[in-house]
């Protein structure tokens, strides 16, 4: 009697004698299944399907299934661009209420007056991040106008498009009596665009006024993230005007890059939901938190964090090179490296006989990417009473999808690095 037993993919297939539960034979195979053949297999009387626990199923949405990626990696990004990001969705809020709703559930301040867009994130009621998002204001723009046609408050919320629908039904859980008309944008009614030039540097206190009454704000997360502009699905170039000369249209790839260059995570693929901290994804530091505003969902863990607490684990940039070379001494894109990326989520060790783990490697390109790095122990921050471990001569590894070493290093930006705070020494008393 065959008798199979599937969790996540994995097929394994063994044989018993006459139903005495005697295994005499096994095999494991690993194969793709569809939910169709899940159903066909389960119908039969010599298939079980058993229990599938969420951490098999979290595990096998990262399983790389291919053991060698011979396609070439993308170009560097160009020096002045613009990017259509199409992995974002907008969500709209308009209404009376809008502004208050949205201020007892995003972690920024949401001033009913102001124009200017933001970065914030919507939290967990323990503090952990659902969604980072951006929050445009839109009273006053040409889009308002045509779609709204009153003068009441209205928000376009950005967020990672794979988790849109998610973070409406969110929305609605908690809008109650609130006066203010929610929905999801369908594709194309607006599109989130990326506009940077390398020798002009945005900053959160730059005024953002275009003709036209177009939707933008400035990305503030990072030195030189640039601008996001919210464009209907036509001609970009056409749409900005002459703001537009001298931008080179790029892909959605030069946008990752210059992310990962920056040490900027966005989207759950990256920042996962209801697993970290604000913190740990530095959406402090990018100016993501008010710590000074009122109740919001999520606020008590994030406040005592802040002023208790000790972050030991961050996101940082990291570049990866050739076990057994010398590391490089800059955060440089290199696509001809010849590196294979490694998995979501694969452990960080010490190159040393111990091999103790000391992060994770969440996402890459080529021989760039973005890990959650003890701060003490892979670089020299020192950020809690018991002092720092790095050591510059200290080597770190990761195993690429085919299970080979390679070498890792972190790096921490000087906008990172201004904004950690100093351990606070405890005084003793006498």
């Amino acid at each position: 009697m065959l008798l199979y037993d599937l969790c996540a993919v994995e097929l394994r297939v063994y044989w018993f004698v006459h139903g005495n539960m005697k295994t005499t034979k096994t095999s494991t195979i690993s194969v793709h299944l569809s939910t169709k053949d899940v159903n066909m297999y389960a119908s039969r009387s010599t298939f079980r399907v058993p229990y599938i626990c969420t951490q098999c199923l979290r595990q096998s949405r990262h399983r790389v299934y291919s053991t060698l990626n011979n396609a070439p990696n993308p170009p560097p990004p160009p020096p002045s661009g613009a990017a259509k990001l199409t992995t974002r969705r907008l969500i709209s809020l308009h209404g009376l209420d809008a502004p208050k709703f949205l201020q007892g559930l995003v972690t920024a301040n949401v001033r009913p007056d102001s124009r200017s867009g933001f970065y914030s994130a919507f939290l967990t009621g323990q503090g952990r991040v659902l969604n980072d998002v951006f929050v445009y204001p839109t009273l006053g723009s040409r889009w308002h106008q045509d779609v709204n046609k009153d003068e009441e408050q209205g928000y376009l919320v950005e967020v990672d498009g794979g988790q849109a629908e998610a973070l409406v039904k969110h929305l609605k859980r908690h809008k109650l009596r609130s006066k203010f008309k929610l929905r999801l944008l369908e594709d194309g009614e607006l599109n989130v665009w990326s506009m940077w030039k390398e020798d002009e540097r945005w900053t959160a206190h730059t005024k953002v006024e275009r003709e036209g009454g177009v939707v933008a704000l400035t990305d503030c997360r990072a030195p030189g993230m640039g601008q996001r502009v919210l464009l209907p699905d036509s001609a970009w170039a056409e749409a900005l005007g002459g703001e537009a000369e001298g931008l080179e249209e790029a892909p959605l790839s030069a946008y990752t890059i210059r992310r990962y260059l920056k040490g900027v995570a966005e989207g759950q693929e990256e920042i996962a939901r209801e697993e970290s901290l604000p913190m740990n994804s530095n959406i402090d530091i990018m100016g993501g938190i008010d710590f000074k505003k009122g109740c919001y969902i999520g606020q008590e863990l994030t406040i005592r964090t802040h002023h208790t607490g000790v972050v030991r684990r961050r996101m940082l940039p990291v570049a990866l090179y050739n076990h057994g070379q010398d590391p490089p001494a800059t955060m440089t894109y290199e696509p001809d490296a010849g590196l294979q990326t490694p998995e979501k989520d694969a452990d960080i060790r010490r190159d040393d006989k111990r091999k103790r783990a000391t992060g994770k490697f969440i996402a890459g390109i080529g021989n760039i990417g973005l890990a959650t790095c003890r701060l003490e122990q892979m670089s020299d921050l020192t950020v809690s009473g018991e002092g720092s471990s790095f050591s510059p001569d200290d080597g770190f590894i990761v195993q690429d999808v085919n299970g080979q070493e390679i070498g890792v290093k972190a790096f921490v930006p000087d906008w990172i690095r201004g904004n950690i705070r100093e351990a606070k020494v405890q005084k003793r008393v006498t």
